[in-house]
């Protein structure tokens, strides 16, 4: 996975069908404030690692949550998540059916600074 942006719009059905999950929304509120791991993640939600990482697959190839680099003070470092999800509408009016889904815009260099700060 990367964090390219993705070049068309996931389906309606998938994103509804994706939000159904009441884990998958747990892991968007829990990443919306910091991004996790998905060790944190299952600890957050109480799932396996295996259910996070199927979850943590589907929210990615949707484009609702984004891969980051978090560095370790003991030199390594680790993949975490973070939500993209900002705003997702359903309009039905006049025999119409629009969706919209904003993504939150993220600054590597901002985010590169805050996890600095952070060690």
């Amino acid at each position: 996975m990367s964090d390219n942006a993705v070049s068309e719009e996931p389906d309606v059905a998938d994103v509804v069908g994706l939000l159904d999950d009441e884990h998958v929304r747990s892991i968007l509120v829990a990443t919306s404030a910091e991004p996790l791991s998905a060790k944190e993640l299952g600890e957050h939600c109480d799932l396996s690692v295996s259910s996070i990482y199927r979850r943590v697959d589907e929210l990615c190839d949707c484009a609702l949550l984004a891969e980051r680099t978090r560095p370790r003070r003991d030199g390594h470092h680790e993949t975490v998540y973070v939500s993209t999800l900002d705003r997702f509408e359903l309009t039905i009016r006049d025999g119409e059916l629009d969706w919209t889904i904003d993504r939150t815009e993220s600054d590597p260099a901002d985010e590169l600074s805050r996890m600095w700060g952070q060690l």
